[in-house]
């Protein structure tokens, strides 16, 4: 498989960005967090999607991308010379997952489940086994070495994928472990046959004895019925006949309270038609009296009017009063603001004209110290670097001496080591010289920048203060127009408010007068009332004597009706005693019907009982064979189950035993090609322990030095993942170094650079990840990932934007 291009936008922290894959060692470097990896990991979403990252679906999507904005990743590559693209993507605001994938031009797939199947199939991995085979990360290196033996193997083991045998031989036995838990829980049941024998025995006995029982019952309950039914129709016509005497009797009542209630309303009505008569004279003595009520209503009128002219009065002159109270005030304000208007005045005119003017050559001359300031602190640091970089050739070349070699040529210095030796020291002290010169300037810079800060503060201060004085005096030159307004709309009202007064100077008003005239109405309004109320009970004097009439005749109509429902009453022919008599014989031959037919239910239902659980014992029986068919199907599965679980144990043995030898002969020819031949063969123990031949004989790694070691150690996983991709058939062109160098030292980091550049031969593409920014003279193209600051990383290829 071999990479071609790679296109992101709003995945992770990376914005937006387009890479080419060349064939050649590209270094992606940045500083820890910058999202190195979310380059890496974009490719294995693009393929796999969100089972292949780091974190949930939720945190995929850039932060900072808005939610119409998708995330995509588009991914170009070839396996076996056939040209591939998959494109993935998250969209709208429920992050909705699409993707597509392209042979050539032809789509071959679209949507999850299509796309991943698809895949799996194209490259022979899964998404673990895709990370295993193309990324090599430096804590799996470490575990390599560092692991103890049994832990060491397990972790090869899981790189390899021999835990997807690890899982079907646990398979094997839980299946195998049910089947004999099954066989157990059958053959319990089947001890069980003797038992349901013995029981169908017995329930046949038991149906037997209860026929007879049965019958004889039966016909038992036929005879009660038969009883039941004649008594039943004697007490059905006695209770007719009761019937219709307690109907008769409560007519008989209901009259008899009708002909009560009949009586006390003719006494009612009675009464009230003497009432009404009397108050009927009362009226007449009312109504001459109210004659009077119009005239007094009148002069309460004009008392009423005068009581109101004279409360207005009273309002005007509080009003009056209140008023030049305020126009008063408004005076004194306005002189205030007066006072106030000409402070602001001579405040304002004490500033310059040209203040603005001042203020911004002020601040052109602090901008111009700035710019000088930063030359020359970027002079002075430009200086120092080269006084560091001198003083380092010094120290090398004093360490080494004469055999001390040319930065540029390669040579050693021999007899011109002192000549070259003086002349550095030389350079360094002009340079220390300049240095010193270069501080001082600077110092004087910043002073005369801090001089220039101070004015340019000052100038802002005025500024302030003058724009300060210039809102206040508008806005006291506002309040004086407001409250002129004010004090002229007061003078108005004054002038309107005495025009009013004049009016009602000459009213006067009497509340005694006006008290008696109010008593007066009010005594008259009560014998209104009461007149009105009079009349109105009067007014019903025809009705009363119309119901007294109407009254008389039902109470009539209800003695009548008692008349002849007693003699109803005494043609029935029926007494209480008898009807009782009836119903005693019904309740006894209802008693003898339950309890025959209660006793044979419970006969038939014993028997139904019986004749249930026998059909149930027979079908049980019929079931013991199915049993034990399943019973011997149970062992054959769990015979062959112990059998196979054998069998994937011994082939797992020898599957590890084989996969060793593969991997020290893969390790052997990697290590020889990154060592030049200098170390071209290489064992594994039992346990996994990496031995190197040196000088004919086999020795552990940490007998080497770091670098070695560790590229030893790169070898094996190297090799582990040529084993993996050769078993999926792919043609390897690329692998992924994540961190590899660690916290080596400078050697150790040549040393692995040098390796990788032989490494070439076998995988035209490497991809160094790392945050170590001075491999970058190790690798043919830079990938540079760099915090923006604002939450996204900037990606950079050869210093230009990607």
């Amino acid at each position: 498989m071999r990479l071609i291009s790679l296109e992101i936008s709003n995945f992770r922290v990376i914005k937006g960005v387009r890479l080419d894959f060349p064939d050649k060692v590209i270094g992606i470097i940045g500083p820890n967090g910058a999202g190195k990896s979310s380059l890496i990991e974009a490719i294995a979403w693009a393929l796999y999607g969100n089972q292949a990252a780091r974190t949930g679906k939720d945190e995929i999507k850039s932060a900072f991308a808005s939610s119409g904005e998708n995330c995509q990743v588009t991914l170009d590559f070839s396996v076996n010379e056939e040209q591939y693209r998959v494109v993935r993507r998250l969209v709208g605001k429920t992050e909705r997952a699409e993707v597509e994938l392209y042979r050539g031009e032809a789509a071959e797939s679209v949507g999850v489940n299509e796309t991943k199947a698809y895949v799996g199939q194209l490259l022979g991995l899964d998404w673990r086994g895709f990370l295993t085979s193309f990324l090599a990360r430096q804590q799996e290196l470490n575990a390599l070495s560092d692991l103890q033996p049994s832990k060491r193997r397990d972790h090869i083991a899981g790189m390899l994928g021999i835990e997807r045998l690890d899982k079907a031989i646990q398979k094997v036995k839980e299946d195998t472990r049910l089947n004999q838990e099954k066989g157990h829980f059958l053959q319990t049941q089947l001890a069980e046959k003797g038992q349901v024998e013995k029981r169908i025995e017995e329930l046949v006995a038991m149906i037997g004895d209860l026929e007879q029982p049965t019958a004889k019952l039966y016909a038992e309950q036929q005879v009660a019925e038969a009883a039941l039914k004649d008594v039943k129709k004697k007490f059905e016509e006695s209770q007719r006949q009761r019937d219709q005497l307690l109907n008769l009797k409560a007519r008989v009542e209901a009259e008899e309270r009708t002909g009560r209630n009949l009586t006390d309303q003719l006494k009612g009505l009675k009464e009230e038609l003497a009432e009404l008569r009397a108050g009927q004279v009362q009226v007449e003595d009312l109504s001459r009296r109210l004659k009077l009520l119009p005239s007094a209503k009148a002069e309460l009128d004009r008392l009423r009017e005068l009581k109101s002219q004279v409360a207005l009065k009273d309002e005007l002159s509080a009003r009056k009063s209140d008023l030049e109270k305020k126009a008063a005030e408004h005076k004194m304000r306005l002189e205030d603001i007066s006072r106030r208007l000409d402070e602001l005045q001579a405040r304002l005119g004490a500033f310059p004209e040209s203040l603005d003017r001042l203020a911004a050559d002020a601040r052109a001359r602090l901008e111009e110290e700035r710019d000088s300031y930063t030359r020359i602190n970027a002079d002075l640091k430009a200086t120092q670097a080269e006084i560091g970089r001198l003083k380092q050739q010094l120290d090398s070349i004093t360490e080494l001496g004469p055999q001390s070699e040319c930065e540029r040529c390669g040579r050693p210095f021999g007899e011109d080591y002192g000549r070259i030796k003086e002349h550095l020291g030389r350079e360094l002290n002009q340079l220390e010289t300049a240095a010193a010169a270069k501080e001082r300037e600077l110092q004087a810079s910043r002073d005369k920048g801090e001089l220039l800060k101070q004015k340019v503060t000052d100038a802002d201060k005025q500024q302030k203060q003058h724009y300060q004085g210039r809102v206040d005096l508008e806005s006291a030159e506002r309040d004086r127009d407001t409250l002129s307004a004010h004090r002229e709309e007061t003078v108005r009202d004054f002038r309107q408010v005495s025009a009013q007064l004049q009016k009602y100077e000459s009213v006067v008003f009497d509340p005694a007068r006006f008290d008696a005239a109010e008593a007066r109405v009010e005594e008259f309004e009560k014998l209104q009332q009461e007149c009105n109320r009079l009349k109105g009970l009067v007014s019903r004097t025809p009705n009363v004597e119309t119901a007294i009439a109407d009254v008389s005749g039902k109470y009539e109509t209800v003695q009548h009706n008692l008349r002849r429902y007693s003699a109803e009453v005494s043609s029935l022919g029926i007494t209480e005693e008898e009807f009782e008599q009836t119903g005693v014989a019904f309740n006894r031959a209802q008693e003898k019907l339950q309890t025959v037919t209660k006793e044979y239910l419970a006969s038939s239902k014993e028997k139904e009982l019986n004749e249930r659980e026998l059909q149930a014992k027979r079908e049980r029986l019929s079931e013991f064979d199915r049993t034990a068919n399943e019973l011997e199907r149970a062992r054959g599965a769990q015979f062959l189950g112990e059998k196979l679980g054998r069998l994937f144990a011994e082939f797992r043995k020898q599957l590890i035993a084989s996969i060793r030898p593969s991997l020290a002969d893969l390790s052997s020819r990697l290590l020889a090609e990154m060592t030049d031949d200098r170390y071209n063969l290489v064992e594994l123990d039992d346990q996994y322990d990496l031995r190197v031949m040196d000088g004919g004989v086999f020795y552990g790694v940490d007998r080497f030095s770091g670098g070695e070691k560790d590229l030893a150690n790169l070898c094996l996983r190297l090799a582990i993942s040529l084993a993996l991709t050769e078993s999926a058939g792919l043609d390897r062109s690329f692998v992924i170094l994540d961190e590899v160098f660690g916290s080596q030292d400078s050697q150790r980091k040549d040393l692995i650079l040098q390796a990788m550049g032989r490494l070439k031969v076998r995988f035209p593409q490497i991809l160094l990840i790392t945050h170590v920014d001075d491999v970058k003279d190790g690798v043919e193209e830079i990938v540079e990932v760099l915090p923006t600051g604002s939450g996204w990383s900037e990606v950079r290829v050869n210093g230009s934007s990607a």
